[in-house]
């Protein structure tokens, strides 16, 4: 900001001193994925409020807790390592080389050995036998087949686990001395074993043998056989299943793959009979569970981003815990106090520094699965007026993780729709808008007590992006379709009134997928059908013009990158085809240049100073910055991964 100061002297002589003031400075918050390390978040099991995390390696699966509590092996699906965490401290204390692919784990009870096992490849896979005291892999087997949970032996010497695929399929008894298979219990086809606190009897759920009937077989370790079998409901397929501490209830979660019906099934384990169903929240997936050492609560993965706390004695859903990314191997500190919850996203918000371009922080957030969304529409983010908090949209966690912009940590993660991917917050910083593709809703969170409201779309469409009036008073969603549809679909952007919320306008558009408004409030920008830029009069939610950004361009775009310069001349706009950046007049809507800018470009967003566009990356692994006054490349930002998304707030 420039001041200008006129002194007057005598002899009318003037001189003028030029002042100038400096923008604030900003911070850049980019969304990437999947090179990252993913994180274990840890619960006070008192008040399930979250204590802390651990940053350990990438797709964190399963936990394990050392028997006196001071440490904690944390399985890492996509990074083929073992973490080793100080408990007290959080800090890493070794990374042991396992394999490909580590999940499940079992510790023997003196915590002296290590036993994890990795799936390799076409139902190849192999157990690993780890020295706790030496962090070292002094043990691997082969073994043809795809494995599930296992369970030790309170003496350490054998080791039941699941096995899918192999010949025959059932459970295999391992001698852990040698990793050699002693027998093979074929009992038909399983997802889940648990032992008796005593280890005298082993509970496999099954599909059974022949025609399909589900069922326990509750197995003698002593001699390996099946001493009785509780019959399951017939159209229950199981799936995890865990003892109570006292040993008096089995319970089995149906399988976390398929539509929820039963939720989990109890059984008495001195009558072998089904005492009582289990029903999660929303008839949500039960995954994995754990018992509290005390047996008085029990905590269930939904397969998802939360876990549900249960009161045994009441067998109710007495609160739900929700984390960043996927839940798979949950764990309780042997005292009880810790509920260990490992999050299998990587993805990260880099918080870097706009004039330099310095990373300030890497945040752990949700999950979005490189690969899997249509489009490349990968997620978004914002960043309050305030610059207090920073939102992020999780696309395959199906949630937004709230930065605390000060301490660089997540606040929490709010359940949202299917498939989020934009998000957009009030002026006032009081509510925070959610673009939900696969459900087709929007989600107002409001970001003091975290509750939210659900809208849905008046027409069906696939939500692709989603943008704000200055004044706060409209919300304009980009309705998208999913390809092909043979140029057939009709295609919106939705004018959501923030008073009301609800849809009071549906302006047609071949195939939007980015959206911006001016910052006076006029008008809102669309990428469309043909790569061509239209603009929209917010007073009278008509197209008042278009822009053919690219001759030949494709006829359903897959461009999400548009931004407006906070002066409102300029609008910028991507292919998302290529790494073209088109730069248009808007005062005169006229393209006026294009450059190229990293891989495929994608996500932009432009400083408040208006000085600089950033624009990321759906394939390469940089930020490209491009000085707007020039329109020129002026730096490369490296970040190792892809890039979703982009928001500026103040430093």
């Amino acid at each position: 900001m420039l001041a200008n100061l006129r002194l007057s002297f005598l002899c009318f002589t003037s001189l003028t001193l030029s002042v100038v003031i400096p923008a604030p400075a900003s911070v850049a918050y980019i969304v990437n994925c999947c090179n990252n390390a993913s994180t274990v978040s840890l619960f006070g099991t008192s008040n399930n409020q979250q204590t802390a995390q651990w940053i350990t390696a990438e797709g964190a699966f399963a936990v394990v807790f050392s028997p006196d509590g001071s440490k904690a092996y944390v399985s890492n699906e996509y990074s083929m390592s073992v973490t080793v965490v100080n408990v007290a401290t959080g800090s890493t204390a070794a990374t042991i080389p396992a394999g490909y692919a580590i999940e499940w784990m079992v510790l023997s009870k003196d915590g002296s050995k290590l036993y994890a096992e990795s799936y390799d490849y076409a139902y190849e896979s192999h157990l690993v036998q780890i020295d706790t005291a030496t962090n070292t892999v002094t043990k691997t087997r082969g073994i043809t087949g795809a494995l599930g949970p296992m369970a030790i032996t309170p003496d350490g010497k054998t080791i039941y686990v699941n096995s899918s695929f192999s010949n025959p399929g059932g459970v295999l008894v391992i001698d852990t001395a040698t990793l050699k298979i002693k027998t093979t219990l074929s009992i038909g086809v399983g997802n889940g074993v648990a032992l008796s606190p005593d280890g005298q009897l082993l509970y496999v759920p099954n599909f059974g043998i022949g025609p399909y009937s589900p069922n326990v077989a509750v197995i003698d370790t002593s001699t390996n056989t099946v001493v009785a079998t509780v019959p399951l409901p017939p159209n229950l397929t199981p799936g995890y299943t865990e003892v109570s501490p006292d040993g008096s209830q089995l319970w089995v979660a149906e399988s976390p793959y398929l539509a929820s019906k039963w939720g989990i099934v109890v059984i008495d384990t001195k009558t072998n009979t089904i005492s009582h169903t289990l029903s999660l929240p929303a008839n949500s997936n039960p995954g994995a569970m754990v018992f509290a050492p005390n047996g008085k609560r029990a905590y269930v993965s939904n397969f998802d981003n939360s876990a549900f706390v249960v009161n045994v004695a009441m067998l109710k859903v007495v609160a739900t815990i929700n984390t960043p990314g996927s839940v798979n191997g949950l764990a309780v500190s042997p005292d009880g106090t810790i509920l260990a919850l490992p999050n299998t996203g990587t993805s990260h918000a880099g918080a870097f520094e706009q004039s330099t371009g310095t990373q300030l922080a890497s945040i752990p957030v949700g999950s979005m699965l490189f690969g899997s969304q249509l489009y490349l529409e990968y997620g978004g983010a914002a960043v309050s007026a305030d610059g207090s908090r920073a939102y992020v949209t999780n696309y395959a966690s199906n949630n937004v993780s709230v930065i605390d912009t000060a301490s660089k940590a997540v606040l929490t993660s709010v359940p949202v729709g299917s498939s989020p991917v934009d998000v957009v917050v009030s002026p006032d910083g009081s509510k925070a808008y959610v673009a939900n593709s696969y459900s087709n809703t929007v989600t107002v969170i409001n970001t003091n007590t975290f509750t939210t409201k659900t809208i849905s779309m008046p027409q069906s469409t696939y939500p692709s992006a989603i943008t704000m009036a200055p004044d706060g008073k409209h919300v304009y969603v980009a309705g998208d379709n999913v390809i092909p549809d043979f140029g057939t679909a009709k295609c919106y952007i939705f004018v959501l009134d923030t008073s009301t919320n609800q849809v009071t306008a549906s302006i047609r558009i071949p195939y939007p997928m980015a959206v911006a408004a001016s910052p006076d409030g006029t008008k809102v920008y669309a990428v469309g059908g043909s790569t061509t830029l239209y603009t929209i009069s917010t007073a009278t939610n008509t197209i008042t013009a278009s822009l053919l950004l690219e001759n030949g361009g494709p006829t359903q775009p897959i461009t999400s990158g548009i931004a407006v310069t906070p002066d409102g001349n300029k609008v910028f706009a991507d292919d998302a085809l290529g790494n073209k950046v088109y730069e248009v007049d808007a005062t005169g809507n006229k393209l006026v240049g294009t450059i190229n800018a990293g891989t495929v470009s994608g996500i932009m967003a432009v400083s408040p100073d208006g000085s600089q566009l950033w624009v990321g990356d759906y394939m390469g692994t940089a930020v490209t910055v491009v000085d707007v006054a020039s329109f020129t490349v002026s730096n490369t930002i490296p970040l190792g991964n892809q890039s979703y998304g982009i928001a500026f707030g103040p430093k």
